[in-house]
């Protein structure tokens, strides 16, 4: 299998990933008795994220491609998540903007990044900002 082949699966089930969320606005600006529960449900699934990506770190460390620190690293994007829900709605939906876009600075800084595939980090920024925008449409609702 070659590379470009290698990167269609995580591609199309990362952009799989955002659409949840893209739909969940549809849903939410197109009938007001759903917005409250589409808001709901697409903050439920942004924390789910962020937390799945502290799980990459946590798969690092316990296979000792990274440093022990990382396991530290790991749950920080849970805390967050859960920090963020806990929250108020408009705090909610911008923190888990902050959390999705701040980790993925963290990854771009982490020494061990280089042994994930070449693809990891731009698919990477481009489900962040697919989610992120997708979660900001949801700020007006929020507030």
């Amino acid at each position: 299998m070659n590379n470009r082949q290698h990167q269609f699966m995580p591609r199309m089930l990362g952009y799989a990933g955002v659409a949840p969320v893209l739909c969940l606005l549809v849903v939410a600006w197109g009938d007001s008795q759903w917005q409250q529960h589409a808001l709901t449900l697409a903050c439920t699934y942004g924390a789910l994220i962020l937390s799945f990506l502290g799980g990459i770190h946590w798969g690092f460390a316990t296979s000792g491609l990274a440093s022990m620190k990382h396991f530290m690293v790991s749950v920080i994007p849970s805390l967050w998540a859960w920090t963020a829900l806990a929250s108020p709605p408009v705090y909610t939906v911008s923190g888990l903007i902050i959390g999705l876009v701040v980790f993925l600075l963290v990854e771009r800084r982490i020494a061990w990044i280089e042994q994930l595939p070449n693809w990891y980090l731009p698919l990477r920024l481009q489900l962040t900002i697919g989610l992120s925008a997708g979660l900001a449409g949801f700020l007006p609702l929020a507030a």
